[in-house]
């Protein structure tokens, strides 16, 4: 009875070294794609690589951490540097963060908003600070609208 048991299980796929998969019945390793990674050694399929990590290479066994100033999505072959209005400042990141009203950034890849400058006003999300209107002006570094000048 117990050979039969013994039997029964299924059979558990060849050894593949981290980074490759192997099915099972299979003779030959295969590595893993771009954006995705095999830890163990008896991988039968690659894991995408989570939110806030990539991976460019192939055969991989880990995926690594998006920098401060970058954001990678699930899958990601590389990390992305925030856009112009935006920014993170921790490691790991699936998004960017759009600068408070009242401060701006205009750059890529950055972990910071600058203060809207004296005489401007900077929205939500905002790449530039905007002049006030001819004949208006505020030494406020906060404004978030024309409005408020």
């Amino acid at each position: 009875a117990r050979r039969a048991a013994a039997r029964a299980a299924a059979p558990r796929p060849p050894p593949a070294d981290p980074g490759y998969i192997a099915a099972r019945g299979a003779t030959e390793q295969t590595a893993c794609g771009e954006g995705s990674f095999a830890s163990g050694t008896r991988n039968e399929v690659c894991e995408l690589c989570v939110e806030g990590s990539y991976q460019g290479a192939t055969g991989a066994s880990e995926c690594t951490d998006a920098d401060p100033g970058h954001f990678a999505t699930t899958g990601s072959t590389q990390q992305t540097a925030c856009a112009k209005g935006s920014y993170t400042n921790e490691t790991r990141q699936g998004e960017c963060t759009p600068c408070a009203g009242g401060t701006y950034q205009d750059e890529e890849g950055k972990t910071a908003c600058e203060p809207c400058e004296a005489g401007s006003y900077c929205a939500v999300g905002a790449a530039a600070a905007l002049p006030c209107e001819a004949g208006s002006y505020s030494s406020a570094t906060n404004l978030t609208d024309a409005s408020e000048c």
